[in-house]
Order: C-alpha cells, then sequence, then structure tokens
C-alpha cells in the first residue's frame, strides 16, 4: 500500500446512513481527500449536486450511503500535495426516521498543570482511523472496538509521551519506544493490540503524571496511574478496545511515621533464694 493513502472497511446497516467528514483539530497541512472506492451489492452512493460520486473532498462534505442489505464500504485516503501518511476522521451515522436527542456535550478535563493538549489516534478494526482528545475515549466500555494500532500527537506543543504496543499473533512481543506524533501498530492485518505502555520522558514537568484506563474484552477495566504505566487484559490473548489517557498530577510522597524508640521487653530473670535454715535458740 502507498505510505500516502490509508484504507477501512466500514460496515453499513440496511436503510439510510451518512458518512460525515469532520475537521480534525490536530491535522498539520492540507486536509486529504476521502472516496468510497468499493461497495457490496445492494449499497448505493448519493453526493451532493456537483460532487464527484463517492468522494469527500473536504470536511463538512456528507456522502449519503442508500443500503437494500447489510453490507460494506471501502474508504480510502488520500494525501494532498507533499503531505505524509493521511489522518482524518470519517463518522458513519444510521439515518433513523425519528429524530433523536442530541447527546449532551463531552467537557474535556481540566489540564493538570505542565501538560499539554494531545490527540489520541487509533486504527480500529471495522472502523478505520478514530481520534479523540486527551481524557476522552477511544472505543471503550459504551462502544468496543478491536484497536490495531495507536499515535499520540500534541496539540499546539511539544508531547513528552512515547510508547509501545504489543500486537496479538504468533511472534508476539512489545516494539521500540515510539515517540509522539509516529504510529506503533499494524493496520488491516487483523492483529489487534494486546497491551499499550506509555511513559514520560525527561521533558515532562517533575509533578506531572500519566492516567490511563484500558478496556479488554471480556475482562473489567484496567486503570494504571504513574510517570511510566502499563495496560495488560488477563491474558495475552483479551484484545484491547478501548483506551482513554490523561495527564494527572504525581501522587505525592507519603511521609514516614516517625521512629518509635524500641519497646523494652520485661526482663524473664528470676531470682531464686535458697531459704536460710533457722537458728537454733541459745
Amino acid at each position: 500500500m502507498d505510505a500516502t493513502e490509508r484504507r477501512a472497511t466500514l460496515r453499513v446497516e440496511r436503510g439510510l446512513s451518512s458518512l460525515t467528514y469532520r475537521a480534525d483539530p490536530g491535522s498539520v497541512g492540507e486536509a486529504p481527500v476521502a472516496e468510497v472506492v468499493a461497495a457490496s451489492e445492494g449499497v448505493s452512493l448519493v453526493s451532493a449536486p456537483g460532487e464527484p460520486s463517492g468522494v469527500l473532498g473536504a470536511p463538512g462534505r456528507v456522502l449519503v450511503i442508500s443500503a437494500d442489505r447489510a453490507g460494506t464500504i471501502e474508504v480510502v485516503l488520500r494525501a494532498v500535495g507533499s503531505a505524509g501518511a493521511p489522518a482524518a476522521t470519517l463518522e458513519l451515522t444510521r439515518m433513523g426516521t425519528q429524530a433523536e436527542p442530541e447527546p449532551a456535550p463531552r467537557l474535556r478535563p481540566d489540564l493538570t498543570e505542565g501538560g499539554v493538549e494531545f490527540l489520541l489516534r487509533a486504527h480500529v478494526s471495522l472502523r478505520g482511523d478514530l481520534a479523540a482528545p486527551r481524557g476522552h475515549w477511544i472505543c471503550g466500555p459504551d462502544a468496543p472496538g478491536r484497536i490495531e494500532g495507536l499515535e499520540m500527537r500534541g496539540v499546539g506543543g511539544d508531547l513528552p509521551i512515547e510508547y509501545q504496543v504489543a500486537v496479538a499473533g504468533r511472534g508476539a512481543g512489545w516494539s521500540n519506544w515510539t515517540p509522539a506524533g509516529a504510529y506503533a501498530g499494524t493496520r488491516g492485518k487483523a492483529l489487534p493490540l494486546i497491551g499499550l505502555r506509555a511513559r514520560l520522558t525527561q521533558a515532562a514537568a517533575p509533578g506531572l503524571a500519566l492516567r490511563a484506563d484500558g478496556a479488554f474484552l471480556g475482562s473489567s477495566l484496567v486503570t494504571r496511574r504513574g510517570r511510566e504505566i502499563e495496560l495488560l487484559g488477563p491474558t495475552p490473548l483479551d484484545p484491547l478496545v478501548g483506551v482513554r489517557l490523561d495527564f494527572a498530577r504525581a501522587a505525592e510522597p507519603t511521609a514516614l511515621p516517625a521512629a518509635m524508640p524500641p519497646v523494652r521487653q520485661p526482663s524473664r530473670l528470676r531470682i531464686f533464694r535458697r531459704p536460710q535454715p533457722e537458728r537454733e535458740a541459745a
């Protein structure tokens, strides 16, 4: 596959759906072009008037998908100009006949002193590339998905984080430490991540720590906090299906209790005196 292209296969339910190209606040340079290059039988595309069929040329564009039966579409992201590996957020939403209430906006947690804003990107099986700001879930308990790779990228500043991933499959092991802004993992190989390590670099503020939550298929959530964290499921076969990462304040060192004087043990020495014979009366 060309390094300037990314592909994803998305599942489409029967009925009408919309594919929306969302603006990515962490992207740099010209936005890539998204195009649906293949659709299963019974799935048709409706583009906006004047737009090429199946093409989303810029953020904000919407494509309507009509499906007589459940199927799939294949989407390709193509970088424009000299841009590197393309990244974008595509949202596939099923269009119902009854309007649903809009969810309450999610507020980003306050940024810990010394931290920087960053985006967490993940390549998810059957969903493509997803992104979330710090403190928010990618996939997770409410929408689990097999995560195949991760990228952490600072917004408005250098991100003092590096990370490792462990990929499932034969010969699986931990990757090399990856700097912020680089991708770790695989794409399109059906090899989910089974572990994640992240640590702060020497450039991070002394009072800073990481807080990470991981959701593994079939198990409870795993939460870790510290300058270096590791997320692993109960067994090496449990795929990572959700991750959330944010900065936190480093834990204050626990004061040691004041030294207590040693407890004096009672003496076990006993003195026995031999009774003196009574003196005879004179």
